[in-house]
């Protein structure tokens, strides 16, 4: 069960109600400490980078309110500037705007910071004319949002969903084991329907994104997490066997398009059918070891015992099948399409997962 969730209760009771009061506890305490301990007497931006500020993940709290803080800074330094060289005037304020964006494109303060500088040079360039201080005021309110935001994001500290990511990439794995058996049996099953395996290979692309995308939610949350540490070896496993599904996905399609393409009431000799029934029990077989050396805690499926010969060998008798006499050249070819794809597969899984080494922390992220 996720954290912030409780059985019986409404989606918006559990984690969104938390989020929800996160959110308003950062902004309360950032109006306090703008309007009551410094006595701002706009402290409105407080509150609304607090707003802002918190998100989902430690990271992404600690990166929108540093792109924050940075734009606001660059935006009253442009409206300073051209505060005392022009004035207040149509032209100015144009030239205001767009000299902010520019600058926040070419500082690369990201997305909110980007847009902060043409906003805060606005405001300074007009209000900071008739109320004194009003800059630093801005500087300083932005600043205690942020800053309580993110210090609200670790104390009361999101969840990372790892569960949910080791469920989607498991449902993967397990669909893809789980087409690869139902062809083999339906192609010694005489009359049986072989385009209805498409469909479902067709979902394993969807189902592979969205596992994808599960897997690097928690890996963004582990960020700066105070209890990431323990589960980033697993986020790590999980992130590497995303990027293998997404390359098994490609042949496993194929081989349920050569089925579909097959002409009406295709059925191989026995003497074919037969080498390619072992071959996709063998690479079935494979997924699931695969499963278990990517260390997912419950590995999808019974290994077959088809495997133990290895896929190599039932990948070559399969060949030799299809050059038999009483094989058509048709049927030939489908057959060497299905067990070339089938090969495919054995090939990107046998050396396991691509584990690839974490690089040194840049700064220059927190930007992006």
């Amino acid at each position: 069960m996720e954290r912030g969730r409780r059985p019986g209760l409404p989606g918006w009771l559990g984690y969104p109600a938390v989020q929800a009061a996160k959110t308003a506890l950062a902004a309360g305490m950032s109006w306090f400490i703008a309007a009551d301990l410094l006595g701002n007497n706009i402290p409105v931006f407080a509150p609304l980078a607090a707003l802002l500020t918190v998100q989902v993940t430690v990271w992404e709290s600690v990166s929108r309110g540093l792109q924050r803080v940075l734009g606001v800074v660059v935006g009253v330094l442009v409206a300073f500037g051209f505060a005392r060289l022009a004035g207040i005037h149509a032209w100015s304020v144009a030239l205001v705007i767009f000299v902010s964006i520019l600058a926040g494109q070419a500082l690369r303060l990201g997305q909110q910071g980007s847009v902060q500088v043409p906003v805060s040079a606005l405001l300074v360039l007009v209000l900071g004319a008739s109320t004194g201080g009003y800059a630093l005021d801005r500087v300083v309110d932005t600043a205690i949002g942020a800053g309580v935001g993110i210090l609200v994001n670790l104390v009361v500290v999101p969840p990372i969903r790892l569960v949910e990511a080791r469920a989607k990439v498991q449902g993967v794995a397990g669909a893809l084991g789980g087409l690869l058996r139902q062809v083999a049996d339906d192609l010694v099953v005489p009359g049986s329907d072989l385009s209805a395996h498409l469909a479902p290979a067709r979902q394993l692309s969807a189902d592979g994104v969205a596992a994808a995308l599960a897997v690097n939610r928690t890996a963004t949350a582990l960020r700066w997490h105070p209890g990431g540490r323990r589960h980033r070896p697993e986020v790590e496993r999980l992130l590497a066997a995303t990027r293998a599904l997404s390359l098994v996905e490609r042949p496993a399609r194929g081989i349920a398009r050569a089925l579909a393409d097959a002409p009406g009431r295709w059925q191989p000799p026995p003497s074919l059918t037969q080498p390619l029934h072992q071959l996709l029990l063998g690479v079935a077989g494979e997924v699931d070891a695969w499963a278990a050396r990517a260390a997912l805690p419950e590995a999808v499926g019974a290994t077959s015992p088809a495997a133990d010969e290895g896929t190599g060998e039932l990948y070559h008798r399969a060949l030799v099948a299809t050059r038999a006499s009483q094989v058509e050249p048709e049927t030939a070819a489908i057959a060497s399409a299905i067990a070339l794809d089938a090969q495919r597969i054995s090939d990107e899984l046998r050396e396991g997962p691509d584990m690839a080494p974490a690089g040194p922390f840049d700064w220059r992220s927190l930007l992006a």
